[in-house]
C-alpha cells in the first residue's frame, strides 16, 4: 500500500490549494468591497459638501427675489421688471444645477425624492407658487422650502426619519398641486375647443361633387 502516501499527499496539497484559492478570492472580493464601500462614502460627503455650500447660496439669493408687475405700471417700469425677474430666475438656476447633480449621487430614495421636490418648488417659484405667495412674503416662501431641505439632509445624515414638511414647503407644495391641475384643465379645455372647431369645420364642409356616368 504504498501508493497511499502518495496520494493523500496529492490530494492534501490539492485542498490546501484550493482553501488558499478561496481565501484569497474572498479577501479581493472583501478589499474590492470595502472600496466601493468607501469610493460611495466620499462621493456622499462630497455631495452633502455640495448641498451645504448651495442651500446657504440659495436662502442669500431669495431674500432679493423679485416682486411681481403692479397694476398701471408703464412701460418702462414693466420691462425693468421684467428683466429683473429674469436675471434672478437665471441665477437661481445656476445654484440649483450643481444641486441636482449632488442630489442624485444620495443613495437614500427618500430623501433624494424630497430634495429633488424642494428643488422643482424653487425652479417653479415665478408660476407655481402664486397661491403660496399670496398674502406672505415671498422670500419668506422660498426661505421655508430650503429650510426644509436643510432638516432632511440633517435628519439624514443622523440616521433620523425625514421630518415632516414646514408650513412654507406644504403651502408651497398645495400651490404647485393647484397649479398643475388648472394648467391640465386648461389643455383639456383648448383640447375640447379645438375639437369641437374641427367637427363645425368638416360639418359646414362642401358635399362632394356628383358622379358623371
Amino acid at each position: 500500500m504504498d501508493w497511499i502516501s502518495p496520494v493523500s499527499g496529492l490530494v492534501g496539497a490539492l485542498v490546501g490549494a484550493g482553501l488558499s484559492y478561496l481565501g484569497t478570492h474572498r479577501a479581493q472580493a472583501k478589499a474590492l468591497a470595502d472600496a466601493r464601500l468607501a469610493r460611495l462614502q466620499a462621493k456622499q460627503d462630497q455631495a452633502v459638501t455640495t448641498l451645504a455650500e448651495t442651500f446657504g447660496d440659495l436662502q442669500k439669493h431669495v431674500r432679493e427675489v423679485p416682486g411681481d408687475w403692479e397694476p398701471g405700471m408703464d412701460t418702462g417700469a414693466t420691462a425693468a421688471v421684467t428683466a429683473a425677474r429674469q436675471a434672478w430666475d437665471e441665477k437661481l438656476q445656476d445654484f440649483i444645477a450643481p444641486a441636482r447633480l449632488a442630489i442624485g449621487v444620495i443613495r437614500d430614495k427618500k430623501l433624494r425624492r424630497r430634495l429633488n421636490e424642494s428643488m422643482n418648488l424653487l425652479e417653479e417659484w415665478d408660476s407655481g407658487l402664486v397661491y403660496a405667495f399670496h398674502g406672505r412674503s415671498r422670500a419668506g416662501v422660498l426661505r421655508g422650502v430650503i429650510a426644509h431641505a436643510v432638516e432632511c439632509v440633517g435628519a439624514w445624515q443622523r440616521e433620523e426619519a425625514l421630518p415632516e414638511p414646514n408650513h412654507a414647503f406644504r403651502e408651497a407644495r398645495e400651490s404647485m398641486q393647484a397649479k398643475r391641475d388648472e394648467w391640465e384643465a386648461i389643455e383639456e379645455a383648448e383640447e375640447e375647443d379645438r375639437l369641437r372647431r374641427r367637427a363645425e369645420r368638416d360639418s359646414a364642409g362642401t358635399p362632394p361633387p356628383p358622379v358623371v356616368g
